[in-house]
């Protein structure tokens, strides 16, 4: 279903320092050769996006062989993420990855995916002691929060949520988190949040975070709801699941937010990679 129109009040207000981010996680999905000619078609099809930060985040299993393909630090338009990692330095914790290892291959981490969270019951205290490992690695956390139903109190809730996690950060350090507002109940139906609602839950974010950090919207972003929801006032960006996947699709909605991006007044990273 497509999403409605932004409010016809909004005014795009984009902050020119933050630069628009698209991530992709591919969740428990891509085989080797899968995984491989996913990130060799974004790679070439997003040679020409350049205003907006693309951040792939393959099962870690693959993040060797995608780092082959998009090598850390070459592309200045382009990253890898880790979907997930623990607080310890390392130690006899089995099938975990630190954020010393992530940080050999990628940029980024997601950290309290809603699937961490409900899954493998992860708990705000510990989310929290992820986020400040990675930070203290180098890594920015894509630090997920979101509720499970939509109701009155849903801002409230995330705010409260987000506020507990980052607790014990510096001002310094917040500013360089990225925040992703997934609606629980909207990750995986196909049936996204409405600009208007995501906006007035976003925009509560913004009130306990740093004007440089970011903000995403991520749950059942598509190609079809994507420019609604990347013209909100909030929005620096989409956290992006299943849509991901699909190379045309993932490379569209990329390419609606180098075009906002262009409008707002966003340089080219290319030419300033290379100041």
């Amino acid at each position: 279903m497509r999403a409605p129109e932004a409010h016809p009040s909004y005014t795009k207000d984009m902050h020119t320092n933050r630069t628009p981010l698209i991530a992709g996680n591919w969740k428990m999905n891509t085989l080797l050769a899968d995984a491989t000619l996913l990130a060799t078609g974004v790679r070439d099809g997003a040679e020409h996006i350049e205003r907006i930060e693309i951040v792939l985040c393959p099962p870690a299993i693959w993040l060797t062989e995608v780092a082959n393909i998009v090598p850390k630090g070459k592309m200045p338009h382009l990253a890898l993420g880790a979907q997930n990692m623990y607080c310890a330095e390392s130690g006899a914790f089995t099938g975990e990855i630190s954020a010393l290892m992530v940080r050999e291959m990628a940029d980024y981490v997601i950290l309290g995916h809603s699937e961490r969270v409900h899954v493998f019951h992860e708990r705000p205290t510990l989310i929290g002691e992820k986020v400040q490992a990675a930070l203290a690695a180098g890594l920015i956390p894509i630090l997920c929060v979101g509720e499970d139903e939509q109701s009155a109190t849903s801002k409230t809730e995330v705010a409260t949520m987000l506020q507990k996690i980052i607790e014990d950060l510096s001002d310094e350090d917040k500013a360089k988190l990225v925040v992703a507002y997934e609606p629980v109940w909207a990750i995986g139906t196909g049936k996204a949040a409405t600009p208007e609602y995501a906006e007035e839950v976003m925009t509560e974010l913004r009130k306990h975070l740093p004007e440089a950090a970011r903000v995403l919207y991520g749950g059942s972003a598509n190609d079809e709801n994507a420019k609604s929801l990347l013209e909100l006032p909030s929005c620096d960006g989409l956290l992006i699941g299943g849509a991901s996947l699909k190379l045309k699709v993932f490379l569209t909605m990329c390419q609606v937010a180098d075009d906002l991006a262009h409008q707002h007044g966003h340089k080219s990273k290319h030419t300033t990679h290379h100041e």
